[in-house]
């Protein structure tokens, strides 16, 4: 039986794609409660700030684990300060999350014109860069990384996200999941693993309970 450890890898990028933003949420919940302690923390770049909110709340995560976690919240014109930041640390570090790719884009939104799709092609480049320098230092400290993405369903039974991440996603990453929740389990399929075959695993009993 795999573990949420197995299905991870330190040698490339991980990708967590997930339709509802409760199973990516009790998902990263799980590692970040299993991987933090007081010899390696967890870090989270914290790009919708659901996670932070939850966590400064108290309404997850042990108050004695609060400290073990340490959380960004990027905002235009701070992201590579704090990028920076996160190399440095990885060194103490368990995993580096980076939830969710999808609002990148919203964070650059000054630089874009969403009619004619201007400034996208810079965007996907600058986006490609920070993943795999992240990436790059994960490998040489076997820290893993991993990238949570929001899908959408379309014309039945055809998922897609935005074109543009969904492209370096795709590209760049060694192991691809899917995270959904049912009833009070979290069900992970693993779509593209280098050492493990396609399948579903299901944690159970491992839901946030807010």
């Amino acid at each position: 039986m795999l573990t949420y450890n197995d299905i991870l890898s330190t040698e490339g990028l991980n990708w967590l794609t997930f339709t509802n933003p409760y199973a990516k949420l009790c998902f990263n919940m799980m590692l970040v409660s299993n991987l933090s302690d007081k010899q390696r923390n967890s870090i989270y770049i914290d790009m919708d700030t659901t996670f932070t909110a939850y966590i400064r709340s108290g309404l997850l995560l042990k108050k004695s684990n609060h400290r073990f976690v340490d959380s960004y919240l990027p905002t235009e014109g701070n992201f590579e300060t704090i990028l920076k930041n996160v190399i440095r640390s990885m060194f103490k570090s368990s995993i580096v999350i980076f939830d969710s790719v999808n609002s990148f884009y919203n964070m650059y939104y000054k630089n874009l014109n969403i009619e004619t799709g201007y400034g996208i092609s810079n965007l996907n480049q600058l986006l490609s860069v920070f993943l795999m320098l992240l990436v790059k230092h994960g490998v040489c400290l076997q820290v893993p990384v991993l990238v949570t993405s929001l899908i959408r369903l379309r014309h039945g039974r055809e998922w897609y996200q935005s074109a543009a991440s969904k492209r370096i996603l795709d590209r760049k990453s060694l192991v691809k999941l899917n995270v959904e929740v049912i009833n009070d389990d979290i069900a992970v399929e693993i779509l593209k693993h280098p050492n493990h075959a396609p399948q579903s695993i299901l944690f159970k009993g491992q839901t946030v309970k807010l």
